[in-house]
């Protein structure tokens, strides 16, 4: 007797879950409002732990230096985080600190600065990988940013990028003995020792 083969019933497609991609609204009304230790990226919320003495004294530091210079020469706002600040429907970041030129102080609205500022300051704190902030440079390099540092707190080292050709560059590495200067602040200086103390 010759077996005869039937074709097997097809197996139906399960219907996964889609993942859930967030916007800003989810982002704001997910989030507590007394806490900003929350970033919106590519559509996931990302708890950030809390930073350091040492980042938040740098970052003072900075914010001060900076502050000085573009009040003297009336060139626009610093603002430090926690601000939320909406690159795209799905990218809510807080970077450390931000300046916002006269030309784009309109971005800054009720509850969230709406766009892109001039330049961004982040300072790494061990939470951060490679993934994220390349994620968070790629994202600056498309909605505009024109100058964009990272401050190592380990090395006391300062990365300064460039926006070129549509892409951030780097365009120098500031060390300890140096004097940090900047492209969008011309004439800004500060000595990146002064901001380690």
């Amino acid at each position: 007797m010759v077996a005869t083969l039937t074709r097997p019933m097809p197996i139906p497609k399960a219907k996964l879950p889609r993942k859930k991609v967030l916007t800003y609204d989810d982002y704001a009304r997910l989030t507590p409002p007394d806490n900003g230790n929350y970033e919106l990226q590519d559509g996931k919320i990302i708890f950030m732990p809390t930073p350091t003495p040492l980042h938040q004294l740098v970052s003072g530091n900075l914010m001060v230096e900076i502050h000085n210079f573009i009040r003297k020469n009336k060139l626009g706002r610093i603002i430090a985080a926690p601000m939320d600040v909406v690159f795209t429907p799905t990218d809510t970041f807080q970077p450390d600190l931000l300046f916002l030129s006269n030309e784009r102080l309109h971005l800054i609205g009720n509850k969230k600065i709406e766009g892109a500022p001039d330049l961004i300051v982040e300072i790494l704190s061990p939470s951060n990988k490679p993934k994220e902030m390349s994620y968070k440079k790629f994202v600056y390099e498309v909605c505009d940013v024109r100058e964009y540092w990272v401050i190592n707190l380990d090395k006391k080292s300062i990365t300064q990028y460039e926006k070129t050709n549509n892409e951030l560059i780097i365009k120098q590495i500031f060390q300890v003995d140096d004097n940090l200067t900047s492209i969008v602040l011309e004439g800004f200086s500060t000595p990146v020792a002064g901001l380690f103390e």
